[in-house]
């Protein structure tokens, strides 16, 4: 059950340029807790690589200015945590980036400037840690990109966003043996799910980029939502 999972949201990724995480970590949660966070940004990792490799040429060349902004993002997440409960910020947030998801559906659209992408890379380092939904604020500043772009500019931050993550938790000891024996046993279902993006991809590449990361967007922000509720 855990590799079809993983197998449907990395297709799904694979063609918008994110989602695996949003759409599988609930579902691995409750599968076994052990398949998260480690094992799970492992195989985004892997999927982003080979994302960023068929696509490389299409990025941003600005991106370093969203991938400085992961840092402050992330302390200012876990000074934040410091002080206030996870499940306290869920909901709050979430609802924030259905603000965002909402004035992006009424056609406001954002220029991926300079100072545009250290802000949404800052947004996503602090969602990411706070409340586990740091894609939205990248993709929807890349929301009207055509798809190539939006893909290869997402999975070239998501690269260096995991591998900042990844490290965090080998430093803490939560990324260990084990954790990369579950991890190893998830990428051929990650690549499976790269292999058979394909048709959704061209569907995406139709002129449907924008639409399906409003809806993507949503989801994780409801999502974090819910769960956020449920935890209460």
């Amino acid at each position: 059950m855990a590799l079809l999972v993983i197998a449907v949201s990395a297709a799904i990724h694979a063609a918008v340029g994110f989602g695996i995480n949003l759409l599988a970590v609930p579902v691995l949660l409750v599968l076994d807790s052990a398949y998260v966070p480690g094992p799970a940004l492992v195989a985004g990792l892997f999927l982003s690589v080979l994302m960023a490799g068929r696509e490389f040429g299409s990025f941003d060349y600005r991106l370093g200015w969203a991938i400085l902004g992961l840092l402050p993002g992330t302390a200012l997440a876990l000074g934040l945590l410091a002080v206030v409960p996870q499940d306290a910020l869920g909901v709050p947030l979430g609802l924030l980036v259905l603000v965002a998801v909402g004035l992006s559906a009424l056609r406001w659209k954002p220029s991926p400037t300079r100072p545009a992408l250290l802000v949404a890379g800052t947004a996503s380092g602090f969602l990411a840690t706070a409340a586990s939904i740091g894609g939205p604020p990248m993709a929807l500043l890349y929301a009207s990109a055509e798809g190539a772009r939006l893909r290869s500019t997402l999975s070239v931050f998501f690269v260096a966003a995991s591998i900042l993550s990844i490290s965090s938790l080998a430093a803490v000891g939560r990324l260990g043996p084990e954790e990369l024996k579950v991890s190893a046993a998830f990428l051929p279902a990650v690549a499976a799910g790269f292999v058979l993006a394909g048709p959704l991809r061209r569907i995406v590449d139709r002129g449907h980029a924008r639409p399906a990361v409003l809806v993507l967007s949503a989801v994780a922000a409801v999502g974090a939502v819910v769960e956020s509720l449920l935890r209460g």
